[in-house]
This record gives C-alpha cells, sequence and structure tokens, in this order.
C-alpha cells in the first residue's frame, strides 16, 4: 500500500478536476474516499481515485501526452483481481481502474468546486464498488453511505449478499459510533454550494 501525507481536501479536490480534464471528463468517474464525501460522509483521504470507460492503452498515452508516466499493475482476474494504472499528479498518488461494476454513466453526479466540475460515480455504483472491494474501510463507507441515504438500506443488502459480505456490512450499520456520526453528517456537516466550496448536483440532459 502506498503512503503519502495528509493532505487538504480542496487541493485534493482540485487536482482531481485536472486529472480528469486529461483523461477526458465525460469519459472517467470519480470514486474512493473524494466520491464517499461527494455523497455526503466527508473522511480523509491522501489519494485519488477513477474509473475510465476508455481502453487502457487510451488512457495511458493520454496521461504520457500530458507529462505523467503510469505504471500498469496487473491483476489475477481468476482470483478476482483486476488491473489499475497508478501515477501521480503534482506529488498526489491515483489510480485510474476498469469498469469493475457496471456504470451508470448517464446518473454521474457532477461535483462543482472552485477549479471547475468533475463527474462523480453515482450511490450505487459507489456501493457495488464497496462491496466488490470487501475491506473494512470499503464496509464503513458503504455503513455510513446507506445510514445517510437509508433509502438505499434494501440495495445495499442485496449487494451485501451478493458479495458474501452481509455479515460484516449489518456489524457496521448497527455501531453506535457509525450511527452517531451518521447523525452528524445528517445534520448538516454535508458539503455545501459556495464560493471554493464543492456542491454535488445531478446532470442535466440537454433539452431535446
Amino acid at each position: 500500500m502506498r503512503r503519502s501525507r495528509s493532505r487538504r481536501r480542496g487541493d485534493l479536490l482540485a487536482a482531481a478536476v485536472r486529472l480528469a480534464r486529461i483523461i477526458g471528463p465525460e469519459d472517467c468517474v470519480l470514486i474512493g474516499g473524494l466520491a464517499v464525501g461527494a455523497h455526503g460522509v466527508v473522511r480523509a483521504t491522501d489519494d485519488l481515485d477513477f474509473i475510465s470507460r476508455l481502453p487502457f492503452d487510451r488512457t495511458r498515452e493520454i496521461l504520457r501526452r500530458a507529462g505523467l508516466e503510469t505504471r500498469l499493475l496487473q491483476g489475477d482476474v481468476l482470483e478476482g483481481g483486476f488491473s489499475c494504472l497508478q501515477g501521480e499528479l503534482e506529488g498526489i498518488p491515483f489510480d485510474v481502474l476498469p469498469p469493475l461494476v457496471p456504470i451508470a454513466w448517464e446518473s454521474a453526479v457532477t461535483l462543482s468546486v472552485g477549479s471547475g466540475d468533475i463527474k462523480v460515480v453515482d450511490l450505487d455504483g459507489l456501493l457495488s464498488l464497496k462491496f466488490r472491494a470487501g475491506g473494512p474501510q470499503d464496509l464503513l463507507d458503504a455503513a455510513s453511505l446507506v445510514l445517510l441515504h437509508p433509502e438505499t438500506e434494501q440495495r445495499a443488502k442485496e449487494l451485501a449478499t451478493a458479495y458474501r459480505a452481509l455479515d460484516r456490512f449489518e456489524r457496521w450499520l448497527v455501531d453506535p459510533r457509525i450511527r452517531a456520526k451518521a447523525r452528524e453528517h445528517a445534520g448538516g456537516t454535508r458539503v455545501r454550494s459556495g464560493r471554493g466550496a464543492a456542491s454535488p448536483k445531478r446532470r442535466r440532459r440537454p433539452a431535446r
């Protein structure tokens, strides 16, 4: 696992906007810790995670032309692994992954920050990614998101069951500390609109 210094959320978001512009804002979505924050559960994170729908060789060439060298990590598909591109943008580590779960690209959330807009994976896609990963932080994120968005609980349990993580997920759901933090988020600690702030908004379809 790569280690990096703690960074301000605003710096990470600005770097995420730049990286998305390089890859192509319509061809990638933000996932990982920043995406969890965009959906209302802000937590510490030190890197950037994206899913790109472009072939890896094309994404890698686009990044190379922008001066960003990457390395391709090969995963064992037979063991549930996956490949990804790793690199750094101004000292900030990033991963670019393939669509590990079905992504509803038309449902991506647009996150507005001071330096521009960025597309974030929709909540259902984010939960699917979290359950596929299945690590402690992933299931904690999933439980926090469900407690903040209770209408997703049934869907989340279906996903947890499919990925054989239901027991672990439900333990997080009833954890009093997690429930208390969810109440804090629901009480108004979500990211708000404003100059230099991040504001999630649904992508509008062009009029026909």
